[in-house]
């Protein structure tokens, strides 16, 4: 059993943490850093870009759970969702404020390892973490705020009648890895249950669809059906979607071991943190991007061809995540 932080107090800990957080500082955000971690609030110079803003929580046994999971996978997979946001919006990341409700009964090391998570997935992105708060609470709850900038934002709101819908990569891992890890059988597919407890994101493929003239993103964070139907809702269109051309065999073998259709993984799995946007139809796709429907004229989303009928056959098998869903 370790040091427990209930047995170094609050001072020393922020301390340790604040040493996790400083290191490997993008020199680039210096510019724009006027003081980091150490006073009551960072300070941060005016930009003349748009500064994009988000928030994300997370909450032991609903987001995550430490059987399940390392201290650095759950620091990782909350730094992810945010940084995900950053770049759906157009945006380029550069900034975390992290705050963290223990129950005082972690041991240190835990603790540092989920700091270290967090800083580890800001710095792959040129990210860093300038601030955040610590408090005592009965179950381990991470918040982390986001702060990015932009030259041009890109919103649910701009798909126009005759972009294409395109997704960067093949949904589906997250759910079939929680789905595995449900049935104790997480040795079988390792790679598809890290899917699950440590999603990445990749923002060069963020970049190639801005590049490609997005006229809306989302990331892919509650499941392809809901996500797509965001983008139909705020833009006022039809999204027709045709999924008959997907390849699934990395989700197959899973799906068979389950008995569960890997196709509802495919439309319902949350937490992918991929992006789906519309295209201008004339726009060329980027490599490992998906082509996988069309924006039309009314509103709604419909799925075309096999798997038509995709929402009756789910059923209740496999539902798209809701929190507050009766």
């Amino acid at each position: 059993m370790g040091l427990q932080i209930a047995q170094i107090g609050e001072g020393a800990l922020i301390a340790a943490l604040g040493e996790i957080f400083s290191q490997g500082q993008n020199l680039n955000n210096q510019r724009n850093l006027l003081f980091g971690i150490g006073d009551d609030g960072a300070v941060l110079a005016p930009s003349a870009l748009a500064t994009v803003a988000t928030m994300d929580l997370a909450v032991e046994d609903v987001h995550f759970k430490t059987d399940w999971s390392t201290a650095k996978q759950i620091g990782a997979k909350v730094a992810v969702a945010n940084i995900a946001d950053i770049y759906a919006m157009g945006g380029e990341p550069h900034f975390l404020l992290v705050g963290i409700s223990l129950t005082g009964q972690e041991e240190v090391e835990w603790v540092l390892d989920l700091a270290r998570g967090i800083a580890e997935e800001a710095k792959k992105v040129g990210a860093q973490v300038i601030g955040g708060d610590t408090v005592r609470g009965e179950k381990i709850t991470i918040a982390i705020t986001a702060l990015g900038n932009t030259g041009e934002p890109i919103y649910r709101s701009g798909a126009k009648v005759g972009d294409q819908v395109v997704i960067s990569g093949l949904p589906g891992a997250s759910a079939a890895g929680l789905a595995l890890l449900k049935a104790d059988k997480r040795e079988l597919f390792p790679e598809i249950v890290k899917a699950h407890l440590q999603p990445s994101v990749d923002g060069k493929k963020a970049h190639a669809l801005i590049s490609a003239g997005a006229t809306a993103m989302c990331d892919l964070s509650d499941g392809l059906l809901v996500d797509v139907t965001r983008i139909s809702e705020a833009s006022g269109v039809g999204i027709k979607i045709d999924l008959d051309h997907l390849d699934l065999s990395s989700l197959i073998e899973a799906g068979t071991a389950l008995a569960v259709d890997p196709m509802s993984w495919v439309l319902t799995s949350g937490e992918e943190h991929l992006f789906i946007a519309t295209l201008p139809a004339s726009a060329e796709l980027s490599k490992g991007t998906l082509q996988i429907g069309k924006v039309v004229n009314g509103s709604g989303v419909e799925v075309l061809g096999e798997f038509s009928d995709a929402r009756t056959r789910i059923g209740s098998t496999s539902k798209d995540w809701q929190h507050f869903e009766k």
